[in-house]
């Protein structure tokens, strides 16, 4: 019921002529005011009956408080006509305070929102049909001011929303398709504040705005409020200093510090959801405004904004998901499905049927998908992108793996990751769009049962997690809300087609976003454009360079060696930067699935044996011409499809045709990440084991003591025959990375992982040399001969690396 009486012609004469005019929108100059003010309508209250078995139950209006009952689907609402402006600035105190008694008759008609929803939905007549009965209940004004407030969710304004939908947003701005929720608008932020500080007494008042000077933004701003004494003043000035979150947040505070606990209580109800999401950016701004580019390293974190560059995004087709592409295969890079801006996501195409609610997002380990969601949270808290979305509930799938035996509602489980998310039931109503984001659902160890599992259609009922879950994906549990799954395409299988609206991939950047990366992540743009145009002198590189991980690599090293004036005179050599990139692969799999103490990052023997096991294997796909593995070529060589699942870095599944393990196709995340892998593996064994498997019928001496003394050119004189041999560079990029493993500054990259610290150094690396130029001098192919300079780089570049 309303607060506001009439005040005195001077009082509104004294009002109208010492407020100070303001930018923020609630009053743009003094001969507006009355303009505004008489289209204000005040907050009105929301309540609802407890109607009894009968069916004669009804509203009337009481003719001397302005109020009519209208009837919406969500229960009874009370509106008040609109106010005038003396009403609404200086509202006087109750006629009398409640009794007893009355807050006693006042339990048994009145019920919260929160326990109405709880009875069955039978019991909620028709308010027409109650109409029609005839029969009336009063509801007493009284009765309404001693509504317990705490026993409410949120306390509702119904106001009639535009029936004409807002313009189609411009193409990377994402759902911006209605207009916006009433509780998220100005004129509702103002007018309860106003309606919250209006009942200070004016020694409240004074109390209130000296604990706003302790506050940051107000410590230089204070003489701004200082000598304001209306209450739509202080508020729109609060509302233009700090933005309607923060002043909301800032009056609540106060208000209790001051000991008007029940002014903050009805506050907080009544604004509810602005402060939620207040809560939410601030907590999502901690989390997400920086990011750690390779491992989490204190001290390496780097702005979002200062390193993110988009990626392609498409629609996700028939196209292989590995790019084919390498400095021999001459395969375009191109872009065959419909792409998409990553904010544009949720936005449906024009021959789209229905909305789109849930979406997977998949891509190649080290493709960006992590940083996708979070550069997509920063630009809504922003306020730049989607901001048809009320919150944005980020649920990393690693944190979905506790209390597996203990049932907990849905409600509860939002609480728990985010504790400003305590007790929010409006989550279930229709008008509260959110976004749940299942980030990494390769690490969610519930077995998401889709088949089986009950169908949880409320937040409030408890159940196991894996329940929750699959109910939220399946859209029986919020079914207005919009879930985003993002995952490796392995595990993308482990949500069944129907209930995915829309597939969509990353594919990392085209060649205009790898120079907008390199420039944009120092603060020394001439310095990015040098390590831009060094990285394209090898073509190696600027092809795989469309990973962002191995992009960051790339600029990270080739940063501190332009400190040296003398770099930059040879190309690059490509060698280092694969053996780095295997094991910074393998240390993101073991901070994922075994967690990030020192312990767990330790290297065991199983994992030095591992990546052994998969050079033996991709080796042998080298010999056989092939490019794809299944799960039997990894039997073959000692391997369990587990043992790789758990150090899925370094491949990425491309092809299921059914349920059965043995017919799902994987590749690795790039055919170079093939080749120096099986390279890698032909020299460990070659350095530690003595054993030659280019040549493995030759006889060689298994004594380990001259395995390390053994000059490395028997290795390397089969590989260039075998290379050069070799209608079609088959062995090309191998021989490359075989030859730069032999340099001690690369070979250090492989001690501690595939070599002992102090492995001795190779030995006939000068043969080498002499072997290559000798065969260079014969009539060769140009695409060997220029393969032949590019190993000799590789040699020169380990040379360097040991000198640097």
């Amino acid at each position: 019921m309303s607060n506001f009486a009439d005040d005195s012609d001077s009082d509104v004469d004294r009002n109208r002529m010492d407020r100070p005019p303001s930018s923020y929108g609630s009053m743009h100059s003094d001969d507006q005011d009355e303009d505004y003010f008489d289209d204000v309508e005040p907050p009105p209250t929301r309540v609802r009956l407890q109607r009894p078995d009968s069916p004669e139950t009804a509203i009337t209006e009481r003719t001397q408080t302005h109020q009519s009952s209208i009837h919406h689907s969500g229960g009874v609402y009370l509106t008040q006509q609109p106010i005038t402006q003396e009403e609404f600035r200086s509202p006087a105190p109750p006629t009398r305070e409640p009794t007893i008694l009355d807050q006693s008759e006042l339990q048994s008609e009145i019920r919260t929102e929160a326990e109405m929803d709880e009875e069955p939905n039978d019991r909620e007549m028709d308010f027409q049909d109650q109409q029609n009965e005839g029969s009336v209940m009063e509801v007493q004004e009284e009765q309404a001011e001693a509504t317990t407030v705490e026993d409410f969710d949120e306390i509702v304004v119904y106001v009639e929303e535009k029936k004409d939908p807002p313009p189609r947003p411009p193409e990377g701005e994402g759902l911006h398709f209605q207009h916006t929720h009433t509780a998220f608008t100005l004129r509702h932020v103002l007018m309860a504040m106003v309606s919250s500080l209006s009942q200070l007494h004016p020694s409240d008042m004074g109390y209130y705005k000296r604990s706003l000077s302790t506050h940051c933004r107000f410590k230089k701003n204070y003489a701004t409020i200082k000598d304001l004494q209306d209450p739509l003043d202080v508020a729109d000035k609060m509302i233009e200093i700090c933005g309607q979150g923060e002043a909301l947040y800032l009056t609540v505070r106060n208000l209790q510090s001051i000991g008007r606990d029940d002014l903050a209580v009805i506050l907080r109800k009544t604004c509810r959801r602005v402060l939620l999401q207040h809560d939410l950016k601030i907590a999502h701004d901690r989390r997400y405004y920086s990011l750690y580019e390779g491992r989490c390293r204190p001290g390496q974190q780097r702005y979002i904004s200062d390193v993110y560059v988009e990626p392609v995004t498409v629609i996700q087709g028939q196209r292989d998901v590995v790019n084919l592409e390498n400095e021999v295969r001459k395969i375009p890079y191109t872009i065959e499905e419909t792409a998409i801006r990553p904010a544009d996501i949720f936005c449906p195409l024009p021959q789209d049927q229905k909305p789109i609610r849930t979406i997977m997002m998949t891509g190649v380990p080290a493709c960006g998908l992590t940083v996708a969601i979070s550069k997509f949270i920063i630009d809504w808290m922003e306020g730049k992108t989607n901001q048809d979305f009320q919150f944005i509930f980020p649920l990393p799938a690693k944190d979905l793996n506790f209390g597996k035996d203990k049932d907990r509602s849905f409600l509860e489980v939002i609480s728990y990751f985010f504790a400003e998310a305590e007790n929010i039931k409006f989550l279930e109503k229709e008008d509260c769009l959110c976004l749940f984001i299942i980030d990494s659902l390769e690490m969610c160890q519930h077995p998401l049962d889709f088949k089986n599992n009950k169908t949880i259609t409320s937040a409030r009922e408890p159940a196991t997690f894996d329940v929750l879950l699959t109910s939220l994906i399946k859209g029986t549990l919020l079914p207005h809300c919009k879930v985003w799954i993002t995952s490796h395409v392995t595990d993308a299988y482990r949500i069944p087609p129907n209930l995915v609206d829309r597939y969509v991939e990353l594919r990392g950047w085209t060649d205009d976003k790898k120079e907008e990366f390199f420039t944009k992540r120092t603060p020394e743009p001439e310095l990015g454009r040098k390590v831009y145009n060094h990285m394209k002198r090898s073509k190696a590189l600027e092809i795989i360079c469309h990973l962002p991980l191995f992009s960051w690599m790339v600029a990270y090293i080739y940063e501190r060696a332009f400190r040296d004036p003398e770099f930059g005179k040879h190309p690059p050599g490509i060698t280092a930067f694969y053996s780095q990139y295997v094991v910074v692969q393998m240390n993101r799999s073991f901070e994922k699935y075994r967690g990030c103490n020192v312990d767990a990052q330790k290297w065991t023997d199983f994992d030095k044996n591992f990546t052994e096991l998969m050079g033996k294997m991709a080796y042998r796909m080298l010999q056989e011409a092939r490019d794809c593995f299944t799960v039997d070529d990894l039997q073959a060589v000692g391997l369990k499809y587990e043992d790789l699942k758990c150090r899925d870095e370094l491949t990425t599944e491309v092809k299921r045709g059914s349920a059965d393990i043995r017919t799902w196709v994987l590749k690795f995340v790039h055919i170079t990440v093939q080749e120096y892998i099986a390279a890698m593996y032909v020299y460990v064994a070659y350095r530690k084991n003595g054993k030659n498997v280019i040549e493995p019928n030759k006889m060689t001496s298994w004594l380990a003591g001259s395995n390390k003394d053994r000059s490395v050119i028997d290795l390397y004189r089969p590989a260039i025959d075998r290379a050069l041999a070799s209608p079609n560079g088959q062995w090309d990029m191998f021989l490359r990375f075989l030859i730069g493993l032999v340099t001690p500054g690369t070979e250090e990259n492989l001690h501690g992982y595939q070599l002992n610290h102090y492995h001795p150094k190779a030995k006939g690396t000068e043969d080498v040399l002499k072997y290559i130029k000798k065969k260079m001098k014969d009539s060769l192919n140009p695409d060997r001969y220029r393969n032949l300079e590019l190993c000799l780089v590789e040699l020169e570049e380990g040379k360097e690396e040991v000198r640097r």
